[in-house]
Protein backbone atom coordinates (compact mmCIF):
# COMPACT_ATOMS: atom_id res chain seq x y z
CA UNK A 1 0.00 0.00 0.00
CA UNK A 2 1.14 3.48 -0.62
CA UNK A 3 2.36 5.78 2.42
CA UNK A 4 -0.43 8.35 2.78
CA UNK A 5 0.37 11.70 4.49
CA UNK A 6 -1.68 12.57 7.62
CA UNK A 7 -4.69 14.08 7.14
CA UNK A 8 -6.62 14.08 9.96
CA UNK A 9 -6.29 16.44 13.52
CA UNK A 10 -5.25 14.31 16.35
CA UNK A 11 -2.59 11.24 16.66
CA UNK A 12 -2.97 9.06 13.51
CA UNK A 13 -1.61 5.61 15.17
CA UNK A 14 -1.32 3.91 11.76
CA UNK A 15 -2.74 4.73 8.60
CA UNK A 16 -2.98 3.15 4.69
CA UNK A 17 -3.24 3.93 1.45
CA UNK A 18 -6.13 2.53 -0.17
CA UNK A 19 -6.94 3.20 -4.32
CA UNK A 20 -6.01 6.99 -3.36
CA UNK A 21 -7.51 7.09 0.06
CA UNK A 22 -6.43 7.22 3.69
CA UNK A 23 -7.66 5.02 6.14
CA UNK A 24 -6.58 6.15 9.93
CA UNK A 25 -7.41 5.51 13.20
CA UNK A 26 -7.13 8.44 15.15
CA UNK A 27 -7.26 8.88 18.97
CA UNK A 28 -7.88 12.66 20.11
CA UNK A 29 -7.67 14.26 23.67
CA UNK A 30 -7.88 17.68 25.17
CA UNK A 31 -6.03 19.79 23.18
CA UNK A 32 -6.22 23.15 21.56
CA UNK A 33 -4.25 22.05 18.63
CA UNK A 34 -7.05 19.87 17.94
CA UNK A 35 -10.07 22.26 18.13
CA UNK A 36 -9.40 24.77 15.90
CA UNK A 37 -11.76 25.70 12.53
CA UNK A 38 -10.70 23.73 9.91
CA UNK A 39 -11.32 21.77 6.79
CA UNK A 40 -9.81 19.02 4.42
CA UNK A 41 -9.07 19.27 0.88
CA UNK A 42 -11.08 16.06 0.27
CA UNK A 43 -14.02 14.07 1.37
CA UNK A 44 -14.20 12.10 4.29
CA UNK A 45 -15.78 9.78 6.21
CA UNK A 46 -14.88 9.08 9.81
CA UNK A 47 -16.73 6.46 12.74
CA UNK A 48 -16.56 7.45 16.77
CA UNK A 49 -14.84 4.46 18.15
CA UNK A 50 -15.48 5.26 21.55
CA UNK A 51 -15.12 8.82 23.52
CA UNK A 52 -17.49 11.97 22.73
CA UNK A 53 -16.82 15.43 21.30
CA UNK A 54 -18.53 18.35 20.39
CA UNK A 55 -18.53 20.04 16.88
CA UNK A 56 -20.18 22.55 14.87
CA UNK A 57 -20.45 21.73 11.29
CA UNK A 58 -23.47 22.89 8.27
CA UNK A 59 -24.10 25.91 11.11
CA UNK A 60 -25.18 23.28 13.94
CA UNK A 61 -24.02 22.15 17.13
CA UNK A 62 -23.83 18.76 17.51
CA UNK A 63 -23.18 16.47 20.23
CA UNK A 64 -20.72 13.57 18.77
CA UNK A 65 -21.44 10.24 20.78
CA UNK A 66 -20.14 6.86 19.84
CA UNK A 67 -21.19 5.22 16.96
CA UNK A 68 -21.91 8.23 15.34
CA UNK A 69 -20.62 8.26 11.61
CA UNK A 70 -20.45 11.00 9.63
CA UNK A 71 -19.35 12.20 5.84
CA UNK A 72 -18.03 15.82 5.31
CA UNK A 73 -17.24 17.58 1.61
CA UNK A 74 -14.26 18.51 0.50
CA UNK A 75 -13.18 22.22 1.84
CA UNK A 76 -16.80 22.35 4.29
CA UNK A 77 -14.81 24.24 7.11
CA UNK A 78 -16.18 22.68 10.84
CA UNK A 79 -14.94 22.69 14.03
CA UNK A 80 -14.37 20.08 16.65
CA UNK A 81 -14.29 20.86 20.52
CA UNK A 82 -14.50 18.89 24.24
CA UNK A 83 -12.66 15.66 23.10
CA UNK A 84 -12.87 13.57 26.08
CA UNK A 85 -9.31 11.96 26.91
CA UNK A 86 -10.88 8.24 25.10
CA UNK A 87 -11.99 9.57 22.05
CA UNK A 88 -11.50 7.40 18.79
CA UNK A 89 -11.96 7.51 15.40
CA UNK A 90 -11.63 5.33 11.90
CA UNK A 91 -10.98 8.48 9.79
CA UNK A 92 -10.86 7.70 6.01
CA UNK A 93 -9.79 11.06 3.26
CA UNK A 94 -11.45 9.97 0.14
CA UNK A 95 -9.12 11.53 -3.06
CA UNK A 96 -11.10 13.28 -5.36
CA UNK A 97 -9.79 10.91 -8.45
CA UNK A 98 -11.90 7.89 -6.01
CA UNK A 99 -14.83 10.13 -5.66
CA UNK A 100 -14.50 10.92 -9.43
CA UNK A 101 -14.82 6.65 -9.99
CA UNK A 102 -17.64 5.74 -7.56
CA UNK A 103 -19.96 8.78 -10.05
CA UNK A 104 -21.60 9.78 -6.82
CA UNK A 105 -22.49 13.71 -5.95
CA UNK A 106 -21.07 14.47 -2.47
CA UNK A 107 -24.76 15.80 -1.56
CA UNK A 108 -26.33 12.84 -2.60
CA UNK A 109 -23.74 10.93 -0.12
CA UNK A 110 -24.26 13.22 2.76
CA UNK A 111 -27.85 12.43 2.95
CA UNK A 112 -27.60 8.92 2.35
CA UNK A 113 -23.89 7.65 3.42
CA UNK A 114 -24.78 7.85 7.31
CA UNK A 115 -27.99 6.32 7.37
CA UNK A 116 -27.36 3.31 5.71
CA UNK A 117 -26.67 0.89 8.76
CA UNK A 118 -24.19 -1.72 6.96
CA UNK A 119 -22.04 1.57 6.22
CA UNK A 120 -20.50 1.31 9.64
CA UNK A 121 -20.01 -2.14 9.60
CA UNK A 122 -17.88 -2.13 6.43
CA UNK A 123 -15.91 0.93 8.17
CA UNK A 124 -15.38 -1.82 10.87
CA UNK A 125 -13.88 -4.35 8.40
CA UNK A 126 -11.95 -1.62 6.29
CA UNK A 127 -10.40 -1.02 10.55
CA UNK A 128 -9.39 -4.66 10.14
CA UNK A 129 -7.38 -4.29 6.92
CA UNK A 130 -4.91 -1.16 8.53
CA UNK A 131 -3.11 -4.70 9.91
CA UNK A 132 -3.34 -7.23 7.06
CA UNK A 133 -0.10 -7.55 5.78
CA UNK A 134 -1.27 -10.05 3.46
CA UNK A 135 -0.47 -10.58 -0.23
CA UNK A 136 -4.18 -9.99 -0.57
CA UNK A 137 -4.75 -7.15 1.96
CA UNK A 138 -4.66 -4.47 -0.87
CA UNK A 139 -7.36 -6.00 -3.29
CA UNK A 140 -9.42 -6.53 -0.43
CA UNK A 141 -9.61 -3.36 0.97
CA UNK A 142 -10.01 -2.22 -2.35
CA UNK A 143 -13.26 -4.28 -2.54
CA UNK A 144 -14.82 -2.67 1.01
CA UNK A 145 -13.79 0.62 -0.17
CA UNK A 146 -16.07 0.07 -3.30
CA UNK A 147 -18.52 -1.74 -1.28
CA UNK A 148 -18.91 1.56 1.33
CA UNK A 149 -20.28 3.61 -1.45
CA UNK A 150 -21.85 0.99 -4.04
CA UNK A 151 -24.55 -1.06 -1.63
CA UNK A 152 -27.40 -2.44 -3.37
CA UNK A 153 -29.43 0.29 -3.08
CA UNK A 154 -26.99 2.60 -5.10
CA UNK A 155 -29.29 4.12 -7.23
CA UNK A 156 -30.82 5.54 -4.77
CA UNK A 157 -27.86 7.35 -3.98
CA UNK A 158 -25.99 7.83 -7.39
CA UNK A 159 -29.33 9.92 -8.24
CA UNK A 160 -30.10 11.07 -5.14
CA UNK A 161 -33.74 9.99 -4.44
CA UNK A 162 -34.82 9.14 -1.15
CA UNK A 163 -37.15 6.40 0.86
CA UNK A 164 -40.63 7.00 -0.05
CA UNK A 165 -42.53 7.44 3.25
CA UNK A 166 -43.75 4.18 3.88
CA UNK A 167 -39.39 2.94 4.28
CA UNK A 168 -38.83 6.02 6.04
CA UNK A 169 -41.10 4.67 8.79
CA UNK A 170 -40.25 1.64 8.55
CA UNK A 171 -37.19 2.14 8.92
CA UNK A 172 -37.62 4.04 12.19
CA UNK A 173 -39.99 1.32 13.91
CA UNK A 174 -37.12 -1.31 12.91
CA UNK A 175 -34.44 0.72 14.69
CA UNK A 176 -37.14 2.18 17.86
CA UNK A 177 -39.02 -1.43 18.29
CA UNK A 178 -35.83 -4.55 17.53
CA UNK A 179 -36.20 -5.79 20.48
CA UNK A 180 -39.92 -6.39 20.79
CA UNK A 181 -42.07 -8.85 18.60
CA UNK A 182 -42.50 -7.84 14.91
CA UNK A 183 -45.15 -9.31 12.62
CA UNK A 184 -45.31 -8.35 8.66
CA UNK A 185 -48.82 -7.53 8.69
CA UNK A 186 -48.41 -5.04 11.73
CA UNK A 187 -45.94 -3.58 10.21
CA UNK A 188 -48.11 -3.30 6.75
CA UNK A 189 -50.46 -1.61 9.17
CA UNK A 190 -48.34 1.42 10.78
CA UNK A 191 -46.67 2.03 7.56
CA UNK A 192 -49.54 1.89 5.41
CA UNK A 193 -48.95 -0.30 2.73
CA UNK A 194 -49.65 -4.05 1.65
CA UNK A 195 -47.46 -6.67 3.12
CA UNK A 196 -46.60 -7.79 0.16
CA UNK A 197 -45.55 -4.23 -0.92
CA UNK A 198 -42.68 -4.46 1.93
CA UNK A 199 -42.09 -7.91 1.01
CA UNK A 200 -40.84 -6.82 -2.70
CA UNK A 201 -39.25 -3.67 -2.22
CA UNK A 202 -37.48 -4.25 1.49
CA UNK A 203 -34.38 -5.08 -0.08
CA UNK A 204 -34.39 -2.43 -2.58
CA UNK A 205 -34.22 0.43 0.49
CA UNK A 206 -32.65 -1.73 2.68
CA UNK A 207 -29.79 -3.62 0.68
CA UNK A 208 -30.62 -7.03 2.83
CA UNK A 209 -33.66 -9.11 3.95
CA UNK A 210 -35.32 -8.32 7.17
CA UNK A 211 -33.85 -10.68 9.17
CA UNK A 212 -30.79 -9.39 8.31
CA UNK A 213 -31.32 -6.12 8.80
CA UNK A 214 -32.46 -6.74 12.16
CA UNK A 215 -29.04 -8.31 13.22
CA UNK A 216 -27.44 -5.86 11.51
CA UNK A 217 -29.27 -3.29 14.50
CA UNK A 218 -28.62 -5.51 17.25
CA UNK A 219 -25.29 -5.51 16.17
CA UNK A 220 -25.02 -1.85 16.13
CA UNK A 221 -26.58 -1.80 19.99
CA UNK A 222 -24.12 -4.04 20.89
CA UNK A 223 -21.16 -1.83 19.49
CA UNK A 224 -21.07 1.15 21.99
CA UNK A 225 -22.14 -1.49 24.83
CA UNK A 226 -18.85 -3.22 24.20
CA UNK A 227 -16.67 -0.52 23.51
CA UNK A 228 -18.06 1.70 25.94
CA UNK A 229 -19.07 -0.03 29.18
CA UNK A 230 -17.49 -2.75 31.47
CA UNK A 231 -20.84 -5.07 30.81
CA UNK A 232 -20.35 -8.68 30.84
CA UNK A 233 -20.37 -10.10 27.19
CA UNK A 234 -23.03 -12.69 28.23
CA UNK A 235 -25.60 -9.47 29.81
CA UNK A 236 -25.09 -7.40 26.46
CA UNK A 237 -25.76 -10.20 24.21
CA UNK A 238 -29.18 -10.61 26.31
CA UNK A 239 -29.51 -7.07 26.02
CA UNK A 240 -29.27 -6.86 22.52
CA UNK A 241 -32.09 -9.80 21.55
CA UNK A 242 -29.76 -12.96 21.28
CA UNK A 243 -30.97 -16.28 23.05
CA UNK A 244 -27.48 -16.86 24.31
CA UNK A 245 -23.78 -15.70 23.86
CA UNK A 246 -22.63 -18.25 21.52
CA UNK A 247 -25.02 -17.10 19.26
CA UNK A 248 -24.01 -13.45 19.56
CA UNK A 249 -20.60 -14.42 19.42
CA UNK A 250 -21.24 -16.17 15.63
CA UNK A 251 -23.13 -13.16 14.33
CA UNK A 252 -21.12 -10.62 15.51
CA UNK A 253 -18.20 -12.11 14.02
CA UNK A 254 -20.10 -13.05 11.03
CA UNK A 255 -21.30 -9.45 10.33
CA UNK A 256 -18.19 -7.46 11.15
CA UNK A 257 -14.94 -10.02 11.17
CA UNK A 258 -14.49 -9.47 14.94
CA UNK A 259 -15.04 -11.84 18.02
CA UNK A 260 -16.81 -9.64 20.41
CA UNK A 261 -13.54 -10.06 22.95
CA UNK A 262 -10.86 -8.72 20.09
CA UNK A 263 -13.60 -5.54 19.56
CA UNK A 264 -13.29 -4.51 22.83
CA UNK A 265 -9.33 -4.24 23.04
CA UNK A 266 -9.00 -2.43 20.19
Amino acid sequence: MTQPINTFLGNNHINKGVNGCTIALTSYHTNPDFEDWHAHQNASMSFLLNGTHNETLFGKNLSRLPGDVKFIPAGEMHQCTRYCNNAQKINIDLSTDFMLQMNNTEEALLGTIPNILSTKITLLKLYQHLYDSSNHADASAELLLYELFNPLNKGLISTGKIMPKWAETLRDLLNDEWNKPLHLTDLAKKTGVHPITISRYFPLYFSTTLGKYLNLIKIDKSLQLIRNTRLPLTEIAYFCGFADQAHFTRTFKAVTGYLPKTFRKI
